[in-house]
């Protein structure tokens, strides 16, 4: 088994690098300053300026916009956005001078943010989560990770030092506490003495297979949503990931089976992938038969890994463009539980589905964005402690965010509630806003966090 992961890994590896070399833009440029780090947001990859202030950083998705964000210390951070139109150059010279960081100013609403939480040194804080009045953290070093339990004032309460390395935190349906890691998970929970214990270890795909599949309780029954089938980016996923069903599944019946809810489908998603799919399918049939070789597909034995069709240059071409669509996050429908009934948000179609007692559709409505629509981010952040549902905006790397009216769908961008560009982790919990930065100079993770008014 291992033998014919490292072969499939090796055949995208090789697949990834001959279309990179027809299909890729090299940002280039001089920064006069040593070691500012550029990295391709919400992404890992990235590079750093030498000692002339040098740097080059190749871009292989030229089909979305990117946001390169240039930081060191003693200067203040830059954002350089570029458009799919931009990317379409082999080369792109981006040079500008740093601005050195000006420590007599201070910053507008900066007296607002407090730095709630620091960690010992080389550590960082890969997560956070809330539960209960507490905030668990998850911090890492190279090779293992650490919880850590504070109280609302930032005191610690707990501490558990792990041998594995976990990459977030998650808190189910049923209010248990789970490690993620990459190739398993761990429960945990927090005992009567305030210590942190395991409960069970399982596996990733259990994990996604199972605990993610219950979003919630209404009205005496699980909501239970459909996980898409994924086996990896080069293979083909049922419904091309971009369709979503519900069902419900009622408490304390014995045999209880799932009752179908409703369903979302993101037709124009739907419909790129299908048209790059039959393009796909054209050329291999073609390809197969000028070989004469067996066709895969029509004989029915091929077992959808999409690395297995690429019989020439123009068909990787193809499969890259698919496999572009296809690793975009999953269909973002959220559920809400609101005076007592369940609405969906469907945020890639700006829509509210609202469900009855009887487990029927009862309204729909728009999810109408107010003010900021250029800066939604399509994400909704739910703070259980109060209640309250806020959208995120995000305009020149800082977050905002915006109170939701479940009454009329509406959303604003309203206050700003991050203290730097692009925190490594955002969320809100008992009306504060807390973002998760890494302070490079003392090596240190950092948690601040900000009254939401």
């Amino acid at each position: 088994m291992k033998k014919i992961y490292i072969l499939l890994l090796f055949a995208a590896l090789s697949f990834q690098s001959g279309v990179a070399q027809n299909a890729q833009t090299t940002v280039f440029g001089n920064l006069s300053v040593e070691n500012v780090n550029i990295s391709i947001v919400n992404t890992p990859y990235g590079t750093s300026t030498d000692a002339k202030g040098h740097y080059e950083l190749p871009i292989f998705d030229r089909s979305e916009a990117v946001n390169l964000y240039y930081s060191c210390i003693g200067y203040q951070d830059t954002v350089v956005s570029l458009t799919p139109k931009q990317l379409q150059h082999d080369s792109l010279n981006i040079s500008f001078k740093m601005r050195k960081m000006s420590y007599n100013l201070q910053e507008v609403g900066v007296s607002a943010y407090q730095d709630f939480y620091r960690t010992k040194t080389n550590r960082n804080i890969a997560d956070i989560a809330f539960l209960d009045g507490k905030i668990y953290l998850l911090e890492n070093k190279p090779k293992n990770s650490s919880m850590v339990v504070l109280d609302t004032e930032g005191i610690e309460q707990a501490h558990k030092d792990f041998d594995q390395l976990y990459e977030k935190l998650h808190i189910d349906a049923f209010n248990d506490i789970i490690l993620v890691g990459q190739d398993s998970c761990l429960q945990v929970y927090l005992n009567e003495k305030q210590g942190i214990s395991p409960v069970s270890t399982f596996s990733r795909e259990e994990y996604r297979n199972k605990l993610l599949k219950i979003v919630c309780e209404y009205n005496g029954a699980y909501i239970v949503k459909t996980i898409i089938n994924d086996k990896g980016l080069y293979w083909l996923k049922y419904n091309h990931g971009k369709s979503q069903d519900f069902y419900y599944v009622m408490k304390g019946v014995s045999d209880a089976k799932p009752q179908f809810l409703c369903s979302f489908i993101d037709t124009l998603g739907y419909r790129a992938c299908q048209s790059q799919w039959l393009k796909i399918q054209n050329e291999y049939h073609l390809a197969v038969m000028e070989g004469n070789g067996i066709d895969l597909i029509n004989e029915e034995i091929w077992d959808g890994n999409m690395v297995r069709l690429a019989e020439n240059s123009s068909l990787l071409g193809k499969i890259q463009w698919y496999c572009s669509i296809m690793a975009k996050k999953e269909y973002q429908i959220v559920p809400l539980k609101v005076n007592g009934l369940l609405q969906f948000a469907d945020l890639d179609n700006r829509e509210i589905v609202e469900i009855g007692p009887d487990f029927k559709i009862a309204k729909r409505q728009p999810l109408k964005i107010t003010s900021g629509e250029q800066f939604f981010q399509n994400e909704f952040l739910i703070d259980k402690a109060t209640g309250k549902t806020y959208g995120v905006f995000v305009d020149n790397g800082i977050n905002y965010i915006g109170l939701y009216d479940p009454k009329t769908g509406n959303i604003g961008m309203g206050q700003r509630a991050s203290k730097k560009i692009y925190p490594h982790v955002f969320k809100v919990y008992d009306g504060y806003a807390y973002s998760v930065f890494f302070d490079s100079g003392s090596n240190r993770g950092v948690l601040s966090r900000v009254r939401m008014e």
